[in-house]
């Protein structure tokens, strides 16, 4: 395919009486990218932009880097980034974007460092996506070098920047760093207090975690979860029942999050009432019984040994996965059930649900019992 010689940025190149006729096309071909279902459908509407002479509209390369970023399609996405002439911050931000939500830290740091080496200005979209990287990669050094020059360009005090520096530092246990930038936001900040609980909690630091969540004046669900869900994690299970009730006390409403928590710390204290309690909220709450919360109550009634409470669970589901047969197959082995559980293992299989290898040597493991 040959190159364009179309500007990217700067004044339009099309004659006054063409770009009305371009700004249609454009329109079209970002409608239909929009509308793909596949890589190949972009492939083909990709040919189409370059036959009419569109590949170096910003607009159109950055819908084409989107798309080719939410089916995962990142070699085809850099190949048609490497064709773009003079890439604004805008399609950078789209490139650095896609990499980060399907958890290629690596290559979004990457594309950022090369923006910087091109002397490209970023913007606070740009860092605030570059910093989740540096976070979920305990990056810690280069989130630093990003914080600096987030503090160059005065964007640090954008809300959004100071989220992500928040939660790098809590993530990479700069406890230190991460209070100096949270005391500088708004008093009783919500979003920010929760992700400090969360990155003491991945630290086991539970009182710590506990110290934060209380001073929260006003919390929300997702606080309140991520506390409970920190004693869960941390062995404290009692702790998390009591704060689930102080929960209710206060009138939250608890989320599919919350139930798989104490479920958990149900099925922990082998506790069958509690956890016929929690599952009652399910109900009570509309809250949907999907694949998490499903194979929750399965694992928690099945380590109770309510055999039949489990199995009415299973069968109410409306779908169901690979997870959710291993928490009933592997629960009927654990309560003496052999044979029921190889019977549920081969209906997975004539369901055409795929198991994992550990499930295929329990299944074989279970009819050698047999």
């Amino acid at each position: 395919m040959g190159t364009i010689n179309l500007a990217v940025v700067g004044n339009s190149p099309f004659p006054p009486n063409s770009r009305s006729e371009h700004v249609q096309k454009r329109k079209r071909f970002i409608f239909r990218l929009q509308k793909c279902k596949n890589i190949n459908q972009i492939t083909s509407i990709h040919a189409q932009i370059i036959r009419n002479g569109h590949e170096q509209d910003p607009f159109i390369a950055f819908e084409l880097l989107r798309v080719c970023s939410n089916f995962n399609s990142f070699d085809y996405a850099s190949k048609i980034f490497q064709r773009t002439q003079n890439p604004n911050v805008y399609l950078y931000t789209a490139l650095i974007d896609g990499f980060v939500k399907s958890r290629f830290y690596i290559d979004g740091i990457r594309v950022y460092s090369q923006m910087i080496e091109r002397c490209v200005k970023p913007d606070n979209y740009a860092i605030t996506s570059v910093l989740k990287a540096c976070g979920s990669q305990l990056a810690l050094k280069e989130g630093r070098e990003i914080h600096a020059q987030a503090l160059k360009l005065n964007l640090s005090s954008i809300r959004s920047v100071r989220m992500k520096l928040v939660e790098l530092y809590g993530k990479c246990g700069e406890f230190g760093d991460a209070w100096q930038v949270f005391d500088e936001m708004p008093e009783g900040n919500l979003v920010a207090s929760t992700v400090m609980i969360s990155c003491y909690v991945d630290y086991g630091l539970v009182e710590e975690a506990r110290s934060v969540f209380d001073r929260v004046k006003t919390k929300d669900t997702v606080c309140w979860t991520a506390m409970i869900d920190g004693f869960v994690r941390n062995g404290e299970m009692n702790r998390a029942l009591e704060l689930f009730r102080d929960m209710q006390r206060e009138g939250v409403r608890p989320n599919e999050v919350t139930i798989v928590c104490v479920s958990s710390a149900c099925s922990q204290l082998a506790t069958l009432e509690l956890g016929r309690w929690v599952h009652s909220y399910v109900g009570k709450y509309g809250i949907e019984l999907n694949h998490f919360v499903g194979s929750a109550l399965i694992n928690m009634y099945l380590r109770c040994g309510s055999v039949d409470e489990a199995k009415r669970v299973f069968e109410g589901l409306k779908e169901r996965d690979v997870t959710t047969y291993n928490s009933m197959i592997s629960g009927l082995a654990l309560n003496g059930k052999s044979t029921k559980a190889v019977e549920l293992f081969w209906d997975m299989e004539r369901h055409g649900v795929r198991p994992t290898n550990s499930m295929l040597l329990r299944g074989i493991g279970n009819r050698r019992h047999k």
